[in-house]
């Protein structure tokens, strides 16, 4: 009996093999992670390769953006600028969220203002941005209040796209069945309207950044003497490569960051109740 319990066992383990804990499991990346990692130190080979093959002159390779990005640090002009740029934007972006949000929201509810509104939106969206810039500089001088309202200006068309069209994608079943079972204004507010209008809310959040970065730029080159728009130009007028591209990259780094340490984890925590799709 002893030797067929030891077969049995034997049988087993080979079966079902049990994992060992390892002791380096820590050190293991996760696949997601891995695969990014992988990505980046491919682009940094193809941008190598490119820098070889065009000269520094006109491609700068990781090595010399990285070391200009470096000298920019230390003489204290990249944190300067950068300031400047970042408060026009989060002045910018709020004031552009406010309108943007209040006007989807109007246009999303109510069938005449929607019939009224949604023309001028439109062509809003359509207006280069470089109209808006040049005409609040012509308004109010060149200054930073003229600078917000142009990046604002361009910016909000955009959002309320987003949230007009959130608000129109409301389930009105699901509004009906909360009212059935009893539920408050506020909690069918709160637990069946808000969580349908979020995902528009979050990509016009993203879209409006993305815009706003691009507006700010160009207001900086144009009627600015300060900001990363301001300092691309001079580097331009310099026909220094590098710099542009250190602060093209610093810039474009900041922007992930936000992505990743504000934006993601909002969103992970507003959709916990959202099921996961599966294709």
């Amino acid at each position: 009996m002893q030797q067929g319990g030891e077969r049995v066992a034997i049988v087993t383990e080979r079966a079902f093999p049990l994992q060992q804990p390892s002791k380096l499991r820590w050190l293991r990346i996760p696949e997601a992670y891995s695969i990014r990692i992988a990505s980046l130190v491919v682009l940094a080979i193809v941008w190598q390769l490119a820098s070889l093959a065009f000269t520094e002159r006109y491609v700068p390779g990781p090595v010399s953006t990285f070391s200009a990005l470096w000298d920019l640090a230390t003489s204290g002009q990249l944190m300067k600028h950068f300031e400047v740029t970042m408060i026009r934007m989060l002045v910018s972006f709020a004031l552009a969220m406010v309108v943007g949000m209040a006007i989807g929201t109007v246009m999303g509810l109510y069938r005449r203002a929607e019939q009224s509104l949604d023309l001028i939106v439109m062509v809003g969206l359509t207006i280069p941005g470089l109209c808006y810039i040049i005409v609040a500089f012509m308004w109010l001088g060149l200054n930073d209040r003229a600078a917000v309202l142009a990046i604002a200006w361009t910016t909000f068309p955009a959002i309320a796209i987003n949230i007009w069209q959130g608000v129109k994608a409301i389930d009105q079943r699901l509004i009906d069945m909360a009212r059935v079972f009893g539920a408050s204004g506020w909690r069918r507010t709160v637990r069946v309207v808000i969580p349908q209008v979020l995902p528009y809310l979050m990509a016009a959040a993203r879209f409006g950044l993305g815009i706003i970065w691009k507006v700010t730029v160009l207001v900086e080159l144009l009627g600015r003497s300060d900001g990363i728009g301001y300092m691309l130009n001079y580097s331009f007028q310099m026909f220094n490569m590098a710099d542009v591209f250190a602060w093209t990259i610093f810039f474009t780094i900041v922007m992930l960051a936000i992505e990743l340490t504000i934006l993601k984890p909002i969103e992970r925590r507003m959709f916990l109740w959202r099921p996961e799709i599966r294709a």
